[in-house]
C-alpha cells in the first residue's frame, strides 16, 4: 500500500510539470484556422494563427526558408497570444512556419507541423509593432485619440478659418448640451417577469434604452470635452467632467455589466477614453482615480468576455469585431495608469494584424452584408484615425482597404434605395453609405470613392468625428467610374452584383448574387445561391421579411430559412439554418458590357443534397437566364421560390410581375409541369411593433416528381424586352434567343456550359471554374480574388 501511495505522488508530481500537447486538429467552419497555409500572400509579413492550447502559458514561433529548420529566418519567444505577426517583413518567396506551447511550469510541446507560404514580390509591407515600439510613439500626454497634443494649434487654426461652419455647428451641439444634459440616472435592469423570448417588447425597450443612455452620455461627454480641448473654453470641460463622473457612478456590474447588455457597455468603452483625454487637464486626482476605476472593471469584462470566446481562433462573433478596437482605445487612452492596458493593446493589435477583417478578404467584400458592413466599418474608422495618430500606422496599406469601398459603389451605386443581401440590408441606401465612403476615399486617396460620396450629396457636418476627419482630407478629386467594369465579384465573401451602371442607380438594373465560403452565419444568413433583382434603385426580387428585433421569431424561423430567398428547396425543406457548414461558393465570374455570368455551387448549404450549381446569364439590359442543376442522394421534389414586392400574375408556366420601377416577365422552360402557387402571406409575421407598410409576395414552383436529378431552366424578360426563346430540353438542355442585341445561343451539361453571343463567347468548365479569376483594383492595382489572399488562375480563355 505504502509503494502505490509513493508512485501515485510521483505520478501525480510528474502530471503536474507535462509538457504540453498541441491540437492540430483541422479548424471547424467556425474557426479562422491555421494560417498561413499554402497559400501566396500579398501582405508581408502574414499573421499567423493556430489553435489555442488550453495548458499554454505562451507560445514560440519560428519562421525558416526551408522545411527542417536548419536556418531560421525569424523567432519570437514569449508570445502571449495564439497569433503573431512579426515586426519586420520576410524576403519574398516560400517560407515554413512552426510553433510551439509552453506550460505554466516552463516545459515546450513538441514542434507542430511545418506549414508552408510564399510572399509575393510585391506584397504590401505592414509589419506588427512590437510593444516596446507602441509605447515609444505613443503620445507622453493627452491628447491621445484621434490627435495628438502638437496637433491641437492646427485643430484651432482649422476652427478659426476652414472649418469655421463645421466648429460653429459643434459649438452649438455643445451648448445645447450645457442647457440639456443627457440622463444620468442608473439604467434599470431588466424585470424578473420580462425577458426576450416571453415579452420581447417591453425587453427590447429596456435593452435599447440602456444602450441609448451609454450612448447619449458618452457622446455628449466626448462633444464637449472635445469643444473644451480645442476651443479652450472650460465650460464644455467642466460639463464633460460632470458627465464623465456621473457614467462612474454607475454600478459597472449591474444593467450596463458587458455580459448583461453589451450595447450599454460598449459605448462607454471609447466614449468615456476620449472625453478622460481630451478633458483631462480639467479632471482632479480624484476625478481621474474614479475614472480610471471603472474603466479598469469595463476593461477587463471586455478583455474576459473577448478571450473566453478565443477571438483570435473564432473571430466570426460579430459584436465582438467591434469590442476589441474599442478596448483598444481605452487601452491608449489609460495606458499608463491601468496595469493591464498595455497589454490589452497588444491584444487589439495582434487582433487587428491577423485575423481582422473577418467578413472578406482581399478582394474587398463583407459576408454581412451592406448594413453591417457600414455599421462595422464606420466604426472601424475610429480604429484607424486613432493608431495613426498615436503610432503613425496606415491602415490604408493593406490590401483589403485598398478595395474596400469599391463594396459600396457596386452593391449600392448612387441613387439605391436598397441594400441587397444581409441583415438590415432593406433600409439601406447609397445616401447611407455615403459618409463611410467619403472617409474611405480620403484615407485610401481613392478618386472614385469621392465621387460616389460627392454624387450622393455627402458633406462633412458639425460633430467632432466630422470635424476630425475634415481636418485630415487630402486634397482630392472625384472620379467617375466610367473606366470600371460595371460589375464585379467579391469572391471571399460569394457575393457578385451585376450592374447595367454604376452611374446612377435609377438608370440601373441589377441582379445581386451570393454563395459564401462564410456559410449563413451571423447577419450573413441569407441562402447560398440565391438572387435579388433591383430595377431604377429599388427592390423588385427580394429577400423575404423584416426584422422586427434580432432573433424574433419572424427573424429566426421566416428570415433565416430558405424559403425566405429566391432559392430552392429540397422536399420542402432548406438549407442548413443560420449556420457557418451551409457553405456555398462563386465558382465562375465573367463581365463584359453586354452579357455577365456568375455560377455558384450550394450543395454543401443541404443536408439532403450532393449538388446545386446555378449558372446565371445576365443578357444586359434585356435578359436573365437562370440554370440550375441539382442532385440529391435520394428520389425527392423541388420547390423553386421567388419573392416579390408586386403580386405575381400567373398563366400556365408564365409569370408577369409589374412594379413602379420595372416589368419582368418569367418563364419556366424547364420543366415542364410545374405547380405555380402564390401567397402574400407570412407563416410568421414580424412583431406588431414593427410599421410594414408594404406587401411581399411569394412564389413557389413546385416540380412534384420525385426524381434524383433536377434541372430548372428559368428565361426572366425585362421591361417588355423584344426577347423569343426556343428551349431544347435534353442532355444537354439548349437555348435559342432572339433579342435586342442579337442571336444568342447557350448549351447546359453537367460538367460544363457554353454562351455564345454578339461579341461575347465562353465556355465554362465544372473542373476549372473553381480557379477563381483576377480582379482589378480600382486603384489600378491587379490582385488575386482567392480566399486568404490565394493566387489562383482564371478559368476563362
Amino acid at each position: 500500500m505504502r509503494h502505490i501511495l509513493v508512485i501515485a505522488i510521483v505520478s501525480a508530481g510528474y502530471a503536474a510539470v507535462a509538457a504540453p500537447i498541441l491540437n492540430e486538429s483541422p479548424a471547424a467552419e467556425n474557426e479562422w484556422g491555421y494560417r498561413p497555409d499554402s497559400q501566396t500572400l500579398n501582405i508581408n509579413p502574414p499573421g499567423f494563427v493556430w489553435r489555442p492550447c488550453k495548458d499554454a502559458a505562451d507560445y514560440r514561433l519560428q519562421v525558416a526558408r526551408d522545411k527542417r529548420f536548419r536556418e531560421i529566418a525569424y523567432e519570437a519567444q514569449d508570445v502571449p497570444w495564439s497569433a503573431h505577426c512579426p515586426a519586420q517583413p520576410f524576403a519574398p518567396g516560400r517560407h515554413y512556419w512552426r510553433y510551439a506551447a509552453r506550460g505554466k511550469d516552463g516545459e515546450w510541446s513538441e514542434w507542430s507541423k511545418a506549414r508552408a507560404f510564399d510572399i509575393a514580390k510585391d506584397a504590401a509591407a505592414c509589419p506588427q509593432p512590437t510593444r516596446g515600439e507602441l509605447a515609444e510613439r505613443m503620445p507622453k500626454e493627452h491628447p491621445r485619440l484621434f490627435f495628438r497634443p502638437e496637433d491641437v494649434p492646427r485643430f484651432r487654426e482649422l476652427a478659426e478659418g476652414a472649418l469655421a461652419k463645421n466648429w460653429e455647428q459643434l459649438l452649438a451641439a455643445a451648448g445645447a448640451l450645457l442647457t440639456s444634459p443627457p440622463d444620468l440616472s442608473e439604467p434599470p435592469k431588466y424585470p424578473p417577469e420580462v425577458s426576450r423570448i416571453n415579452t420581447p417588447g417591453q425587453w427590447r425597450k429596456i435593452w435599447w434604452g440602456n444602450h441609448d443612455r451609454s450612448m447619449a452620455a458618452g457622446e455628449a461627454a466626448a462633444t464637449l470635452a472635445f469643444a473644451y480641448r480645442i476651443g479652450g473654453d472650460e465650460k464644455y470641460g467642466k460639463a464633460a467632467r460632470d458627465l464623465l463622473m456621473g457614467m462612474a457612478a454607475w454600478d459597472p456590474q449591474g444593467a450596463t455589466e458587458y455580459e448583461y447588455n453589451d450595447e450599454a457597455a460598449m459605448p462607454i468603452l471609447y466614449l468615456a477614453s476620449r472625453a478622460y483625454t481630451w478633458a483631462y487637464p480639467l479632471l482632479s486626482e480624484a476625478d481621474r482615480a474614479a475614472i480610471v476605476e471603472m474603466m479598469r472593471i469595463r476593461g477587463a469584462q471586455a478583455f474576459k468576455h473577448l478571450q473566453r470566446g478565443q477571438h483570435l481562433w473564432k473571430p466570426y462573433n460579430s459584436h465582438s469585431n467591434r469590442a476589441w478596437h474599442f478596448l483598444g482605445e481605452l487601452a491608449i487612452a489609460f495606458y499608463d495608469t491601468i496595469p493591464e492596458a498595455p497589454a490589452w493593446l497588444d491584444y487589439a493589435m495582434t487582433i487587428f494584424y491577423t485575423v481582422y477583417p473577418a467578413w472578406g478578404g482581399d478582394d474587398g467584400g463583407w459576408h454581412e452584408g451592406a448594413a453591417y458592413w457600414n455599421s462595422y466599418t464606420s466604426r472601424f474608422m475610429y480604429w484607424v484615425y486613432v493608431v495613426r495618430a498615436a503610432f503613425g500606422i496606415d491602415v490604408f496599406e493593406r490590401p483589403f482597404y485598398e478595395r474596400i469601398g469599391d463594396y459600396a459603389l457596386y452593391i449600392a451605386p448612387p441613387g439605391s434605395k436598397t441594400g441587397g443581401f444581409g441583415d438590415l440590408a432593406l433600409s439601406t441606401t447609397s445616401n447611407s453609405l455615403a459618409p463611410l465612403v467619403a472617409v474611405l476615399a480620403q484615407g485610401a486617396g481613392n478618386p472614385h470613392w469621392k465621387w460616389y460620396a460627392d454624387a450622393c450629396g455627402h458633406a462633412f457636418g458639425g460633430g467632432y468625428l466630422d470635424f476630425i476627419y475634415a481636418a485630415n482630407a487630402p486634397d482630392l478629386s472625384g472620379k467617375p467610374p466610367s473606366d470600371m467594369p460595371a460589375s464585379a465579384c467579391f469572391h471571399d465573401a460569394g457575393i457578385a452584383a451585376l450592374n447595367t451602371s454604376l452611374l446612377d442607380a435609377r438608370d440601373n438594373i441589377a441582379l445581386h448574387f451570393k454563395s459564401s465560403p462564410f456559410g449563413r452565419q451571423s447577419h450573413g444568413y441569407n441562402s447560398n445561391n440565391a438572387f435579388l433583382l433591383h430595377m431604377g434603385g429599388e427592390r423588385v426580387f427580394i429577400s423575404s421579411g423584416t426584422r422586427d428585433l434580432h432573433g424574433s421569431k419572424h427573424h429566426t424561423q421566416w428570415m433565416w430559412e430558405t424559403f425566405a430567398d429566391n432559392a430552392i428547396l429540397v422536399d420542402g425543406k432548406g438549407q442548413i439554418k443560420h449556420s457557418p457548414k451551409a457553405q456555398g461558393r462563386i465558382v465562375a465570374f465573367e463581365t463584359s458590357p453586354t452579357v455577365d455570368i456568375v455560377v455558384g455551387e450550394a450543395g454543401r448549404s443541404y443536408e439532403n443534397l450532393d449538388r446545386w450549381t446555378r449558372r446565371i446569364v445576365f443578357l444586359k439590359p434585356h435578359a436573365i437566364l437562370i440554370h440550375d442543376m441539382l442532385d440529391a442522394p435520394n428520389p425527392a421534389t423541388f420547390q423553386w421560390r421567388l419573392h416579390a414586392i408586386a403580386p405575381f400574375a400567373v398563366e400556365g408556366q408564365n409569370v408577369r410581375c409589374e412594379t413602379k420601377t420595372g416589368t419582368v416577365d418569367v418563364q419556366f422552360l424547364q420543366p415542364a409541369a410545374l405547380t405555380l402557387t402564390q401567397s402574400d402571406q407570412f407563416d410568421i409575421p414580424p412583431g406588431d411593433w414593427v410599421k410594414m407598410n408594404w406587401k411581399e409576395w411569394h412564389l413557389t414552383a413546385d416540380a412534384t416528381d420525385r426524381v434524383r436529378h433536377r434541372e430548372f431552366l428559368v428565361l426572366m424578360t425585362l421591361n417588355d424586352a423584344p426577347v423569343t426563346a426556343s428551349a431544347k430540353p435534353g442532355k444537354p438542355a439548349t437555348l435559342d434567343l432572339s433579342t435586342p442585341g442579337g442571336e444568342v445561343h447557350a448549351d447546359f451539361r453537367a460538367d460544363r456550359f457554353t454562351v455564345n453571343a454578339p461579341g461575347f463567347r465562353k465556355t465554362i468548365n465544372r473542373d476549372s471554374a473553381v480557379k477563381i479569376g483576377f480582379y482589378v483594383l480600382s486603384s489600378g492595382r491587379r490582385g488575386p480574388c482567392g480566399r486568404n489572399g490565394q493566387e489562383n488562375q482564371s478559368p476563362f480563355g
